[in-house]
């Protein structure tokens, strides 16, 4: 074996020895399995309108008959036919609206309850059938015009919001008209997506806990040799300056992004365990999104925020040696990582300062969540474009390149300052 084999399996096995890698790692494993499971637990009363009896029943159940109702309708187009059924099982309820005292405006539902039992029931069932499909259309259209709306005002109203976007996202023509011919097919079949739905919406807990947790992993990867001061003779071994900081490299970026790997991997095969998704992975996007403007399924934005998830992992594990060496301390290193990662996440510029805006939505805790596939702003020229994600894949590999030369020549030059 090289001299570099053996220097990366010893630092694997001083990161792997370290109490703080298996206590982050197992605390991340925990937090995002209570995401995922954490829908068994809690539970709700219902009264049973004929006999008054209480009826209970967990949040998993309730999703689970929802959506064995919703997936008879799964791949049928969201169309005048569909809307028209969903209607008449709904022809029973109307909204009213009622002004308060304080003067907003808020949304009552009315139901006209037959005397008739068994036509209610059957009424009922109608209901609950196209209930995935009511609450979907009421999202888009709103209250007032779930009832009524057509095929044609649905797609209209999906379309405008994305115009509405283009007059208030600071979009150029050049991007504007870039969009005119990347717009997805209308229309577009409905499906019950709850799976991916829950997987999209976690990817960004997700990355920020990955984030934190790679922090404490190698924040004492450099930091422990310069206080324990056992640098200066690594730095003048054979091997010190170059192969040394090598191993020392890929040994961060493959735990990284095998922790990432594994995390990630565990909470896809979670929330499919859950919900499934064989039914639902070719769901378009617009299923979760209404108004993003990107002809992606929900499959497909899965794979590729997972994607951006592990090169974000290799990211911020180089990110983590280059504080570790310039800082020389382990609790400064974690410090930073936490100030970056729940920075970028929380702060927001406005959009007419176009380049530091979008700079910032390129960041991992901006691009890596499934809210990031609305933004319409391109990277590019001479009519050649890259879409957020896409700059994302050429992106992230070009800085964790660059950290890498960065923190070669802090490890090599300025280890031993200090003193």
């Amino acid at each position: 074996m090289s001299q570099l084999g053996i220097l990366y399996l010893y630092e694997m096995k001083k990161i792997l020895k370290r109490r703080m890698t298996w206590i982050a790692f197992c605390g991340v494993v925990f937090i995002m399995m209570s995401l995922c499971f954490g829908v068994l637990l809690n539970s709700f009363a219902t009264s049973n309108a004929q006999t008054g009896e209480m009826v209970h029943y967990s949040a998993y159940d309730r999703a689970t008959q929802r959506g064995e109702w919703a997936e008879k309708l799964n791949g049928r187009l969201i169309d005048d036919g569909l809307l028209g059924e969903m209607q008449t099982a709904y022809g029973a309820v109307q909204t009213n609206e009622r002004l308060p005292v304080d003067g907003s405006m808020i949304g009552t539902i009315i139901m006209e309850v037959s005397e008739d039992e068994a036509e209610e029931e059957k009424r009922a069932e109608q209901r609950k059938r196209y209930e995935a499909v009511y609450n979907y259309v009421r999202e888009v259209v709103g209250n007032d015009r779930v009832y009524t709306v057509d095929a044609a005002s649905f797609y209209g109203e999906i379309q405008q919001k994305i115009t509405d976007y283009e007059n208030t996202g600071y979009l150029t023509e050049e991007e504007i008209e870039y969009w005119r011919g990347h717009e997805p097919q209308a229309p577009y079949p409905f499906y019950w997506t709850q799976g991916p739905k829950m997987m999209l919406a976690c990817i960004m807990t997700l990355l920020v806990l990955m984030a934190l947790v790679i922090g404490m992993m190698f924040s004492g990867v450099f930091a422990d040799e310069h206080m324990r001061k056992t640098d200066q003779l690594a730095l003048c071994s054979r091997y010190g300056r170059e192969v040394l900081y090598r191993a020392k490299l890929l040994a961060a970026v493959t735990l990284g992004v095998a922790a990432t790997f594994i995390v990630g991997g565990v909470t896809l095969v979670s929330f499919g365990i859950l919900y499934g998704y064989e039914k639902n992975w070719n769901a378009p996007l617009q299923m979760y999104l209404d108004d993003s403007p990107f002809a992606l399924t929900l499959g497909e934005a899965i794979v590729i925020l997972l994607v951006l998830l592990l090169l974000s992992a290799a990211l911020h594990s180089v990110l983590t040696l280059v504080l570790s060496a310039w800082t020389k301390s382990s609790v400064a290193t974690m410090s930073l990582m936490m100030v970056y990662t729940l920075g970028t996440l929380l702060i927001n510029v406005p959009g007419r300062f176009r380049v530091l805006s979008q700079c910032l939505s390129l960041m991992p805790a901006k691009l890596v969540r499934g809210t990031a596939f609305c933004d319409m702003r391109l990277v590019g020229a001479a009519g050649h474009y890259l879409t957020n994600w896409q700059t994302g894949m050429f992106l992230y590999p070009v800085l964790t390149l660059a950290l890498v030369l960065l923190g070669g020549l802090l490890y090599r030059r300025w280890q031993i300052s200090g003193r």
